[in-house]
């Protein structure tokens, strides 16, 4: 009798690890399901997230063909006819910009103005006009520009013209995307470390 309470006991005990192991193994199954249908739920939310604010109505290439179109209409509008062949003319409405440079531990500063000889196939009045619009934009891009420099990377007359095919590569860029560039030189009126 005291033989079988041991051996009911054994029973017992192992029944209890067999359903606790059970259980434990049951908690991780619903674990993965519980993360499998979150995982559902994020992407499908997502998915409908992205329709919605994309504008589901407007596929992607339809407003790119007119807003490229406007872009080449107002470039074409820029260009003069009568000044091809002429001589280029300059740009020097532009204020000066001042960017501490990247340099640890020391305040370093440069202050810059600079004038753009522009082609002149571009119209003067036009070409004023529309530089006017977009010096914002261009000296914004310049602080960015020379904030990144280090000392070292505006000393000496190699680095100098690096700056400057730099800056003329993205007005280019900016002011004419997909085009023919119309800066031709950028030009230092001041160009001041301290």
């Amino acid at each position: 009798m005291a033989k079988d309470k041991e051996t009911n006991k054994d029973d017992i005990k192992t029944d209890a690890d067999k359903t606790s192991g059970a259980s434990s193994g049951g908690l991780g199954m619903f674990t993965w399901i519980l993360l499998g249908a979150v995982v559902v739920a994020g992407a499908t939310g997502g998915f409908a997230l992205s329709q919605l604010m994309g504008g589901q109505d407007d596929p992607a290439g339809a407003t790119a063909k007119p807003a490229e179109e406007d872009s080449r209409k107002a470039f074409e509008e820029l260009l003069s006819q009568q000044n091809v062949g002429a001589t280029p003319w300059t740009y020097d409405e532009m204020e000066p910009v001042l960017a501490n440079l990247d340099e640890p531990g020391v305040t370093r500063y440069v202050r810059v103005t600079i004038s753009l000889e522009v082609s002149p196939e571009m119209d003067k009045e036009k070409g004023k006009a529309f530089l006017d619009q977009r010096s914002m934009v261009l000296r914004d891009w310049l602080t960015t520009y020379f904030a990144g420099l280090s000392l070292e990377d505006v000393r000496g007359s190699r680095n100098l013209n690096r700056i400057k095919r730099d800056v003329q590569d993205q007005f280019n860029e900016l002011l004419f995307p997909g085009t023919q560039p119309l800066i031709r030189q950028v030009l230092f009126r001041e160009f001041a470390v301290q």
